[in-house]
C-alpha cells in the first residue's frame, strides 16, 4: 500500500526483491542474501563497507551459484584501492594532495601509486580496444 501523503511507500509494506541470478521478482519475502567478497564494490560513504558485494537470490540454489561466480573472480586490491581514491576525490572536487589524499584514504603511498598505476593500465587497455572515441573510458574510471 502506498501512503497518499508522501507517495511512499508504508513502514510495513515489503518492496520485492529481484534475483541477481535470473532477474525474477521475489515479492514474497522468500529470498535469501549473502556476503561476498568483490573488490569492485565501493560504498559511497562506509570504508568498513568496501569489498563487500550484498547478493540476493530466489532460492538457495541460485545463491550458490552466484557465490560461486565471485568465489572465481580475483579479489584485486589496486581495484579497491582505486575505489577508495575516486571515493575522496568524489568527496572533494577541489582536489586533494598527496598527504590529504592518503589521510582521507587510508592508503600509504607506495599503494596511492599502485593503484594509480593499475588504473593507467585499465585506461591504456580500454584505448586499445575501443580507441579514443566520443564515449571515453568506462564510467566511474578518473
Amino acid at each position: 500500500m502506498v501512503d497518499d501523503d508522501d507517495g511512499e511507500p508504508d513502514e510495513d509494506e515489503l518492496l520485492p526483491e529481484l534475483c541477481d541470478l535470473c532477474g525474477v521478482t521475489i515479492s514474497n519475502g522468500s529470498e535469501v542474501h549473502a556476503l561476498v567478497p568483490d573488490s569492485s564494490v565501493i560504498h559511497a560513504r562506509d570504508p568498513d563497507l568496501d569489498g563487500q558485494r550484498f547478493l540476493t537470490a530466489c532460492s538457495p540454489r541460485h545463491l550458490e551459484e552466484l557465490q560461486e561466480q565471485y568465489r572465481r573472480r580475483p579479489f584485486v586490491n589496486e581495484e579497491q584501492w582505486a575505489g577508495r581514491i575516486s571515493r575522496a576525490l568524489g568527496h572533494h572536487p577541489e582536489g586533494l594532495g598527496q598527504e590529504q589524499l592518503a589521510a582521507e584514504t587510508g592508503l600509504s603511498p607506495l599503494q596511492i601509486q599502485r593503484a594509480l598505476a593499475w588504473q593507467r593500465e585499465r585506461f591504456r587497455r580500454w584505448r586499445e580496444e575501443y580507441g579514443d572515441g566520443p564515449s571515453g573510458p568506462p564510467a566511474g574510471d578518473w
